[in-house]
């Protein structure tokens, strides 16, 4: 996602988007569900809480036109049903459906519970990151810790359901809760069915970097999120291995994150700042941006970006800026096209609406969000490679290393 610091209210911030209302501040522990005096009571508030993602949304949504949506009619389409939830996870899944409407996936409400775990930066896991590839949702990652990568799910196995009911085709969402047990049918690559009990566990919501170096000395790094403590891991990587002949920047699981951050890395990858793009607000008014004041590492090698359809956000605003400076070559899939920029507001029940509140335009003048960034070597993922353990986007990096900064040394062993 691509978003402004979400806990920081300071002249900076104000300067580029106004006063943010709705700044939040640390909270002491999870919150409790909430318990009403009556029946009526409880429809009161959730109603209230209704009318004020309705109303920040009518002052503050991107798109004037709310992207085509029938936004004057929806506050009275979903009041009653705002009113009936019977509990405060009943009541967001109403907020979200309405929400949906809008077409945008930077616009969602976080119930109390999930806005804890987004502060926190922890979340419930079973640990299954799956992909869509030749039609099927594929394990392609286990996440460390999990109850998942100790159970003997193996990567390349086909996901089939979850408690039963079979995974759709598009649209994976789902939340689970701490020790809770899900049970999950794969099936391998013989086809053996496996059926897999997963419980749960709080982990950190954000996954380890990663850094690996070649005996030809080119360097792997992956991060998975624009916040300040990757952004300082990138930033001392990079710094090691400024003479290194060349880079894989691996972007096919960043979701994005803190503009400020983005800005950062841009310096890293430039010898001086750069244009970016523009931010526009639903008044039409455009803020042009341009990458951090301070100088960055400014790395001049070779430089291959890994991307894919789980590069969002200020992660495709990074591949754009590398693709229109013809700075770096692009490999892989179509990014996400999920670029707006958005802000949270708190909710009256502590829960909290992230909002996009300005569409933003490439260097080119053109929209990324539901178009995406184009690889410039496009590889297809197979179900056999994965289950092989190769990785074709890598593997292509690689090449394209080869031709482009020759090494001293033999073998790759990235």
């Amino acid at each position: 996602m691509l978003k402004y610091p979400k806990y920081v209210c300071g002249l900076l911030l104000v300067a580029v988007i106004g006063l943010w209302a709705g700044c939040a501040t640390p909270r002491s522990g999870p919150p409790a569900e909430r318990v009403y005096t009556s029946v009526e009571r409880r429809a009161e508030e959730q109603i209230a809480v209704l009318d004020q993602v309705w109303k920040l949304v009518d002052r503050r949504f991107y798109s004037p036109d709310f992207n085509g949506a029938d936004w004057a009619t929806a506050l009275d389409r979903y009041r009653e049903r705002a009113g009936e939830a019977e509990s405060s996870e009943a009541l967001y899944d109403v907020l979200n459906e309405m929400l949906e409407e809008l077409g945008d996936a930077h616009t969602t409400a976080l119930n109390p519970h999930e806005s804890w775990e987004e502060y926190t930066a922890e979340r419930a896991f079973v640990g299954l990151n799956l992909e869509r590839v030749e039609d099927y949702w594929v394990v392609a990652e286990l996440r460390p810790g999990s109850t998942a990568a100790e159970a003997g799910v193996q990567t390349g196995w086909v996901a089939l359901a979850r408690n039963g009911v079979p995974l759709p085709d598009e649209g994976l969402d789902f939340v689970s809760q701490p020790g809770e047990s899900y049970e999950w049918s794969f099936a391998d690559a013989d086809s053996q069915v496996h059926v897999v009990s997963l419980t749960a566990r709080t982990l950190s919501n954000r996954m380890p970097p990663v850094e690996r170096r070649s005996n030809e000395g080119w360097i792997y790094l992956r991060f998975d999120e624009f916040e300040d403590d990757y952004q300082e891991w990138l930033r001392a990587r990079l710094k090691v291995h400024r003479d290194a002949p060349g880079i894989v920047l691996d972007l096919r699981q960043n979701s994005g994150g803190a503009v400020s951050s983005l800005e950062r890395v841009m310096n890293d990858f430039f010898p001086s700042r750069v244009s970016y793009g523009a931010f526009v607000n639903r008044k039409g008014r455009r803020d042009e941006e341009k990458s951090a004041w301070l100088d960055g590492v400014g790395y001049e090698g070779s430089l291959a970006v890994l991307i894919g359809g789980a590069s969002a956000s200020s992660a495709e605003i990074l591949a754009h800026v590398f693709k229109h400076y013809e700075r770096a070559t692009l490999i892989g899939r179509p990014t996400a096209g999920v670029v707006v920029a958005s802000q949270y507001f708190r909710l009256r029940d502590g829960g909290e609406l992230q909002l996009g509140t300005y569409d933003f335009q490439t260097l080119d003048g053109e929209r990324l969000e539901g178009n995406g960034v184009q690889p410039d070597v496009l590889v297809e993922r197979t179900l056999d490679e994965i289950r092989l353990g190769r990785d074709a986007d890598l593997e292509t990096a690689v090449e394209w290393l080869r031709a482009h900064a020759p090494p001293t040394d033999v073998a790759a062993q990235l």
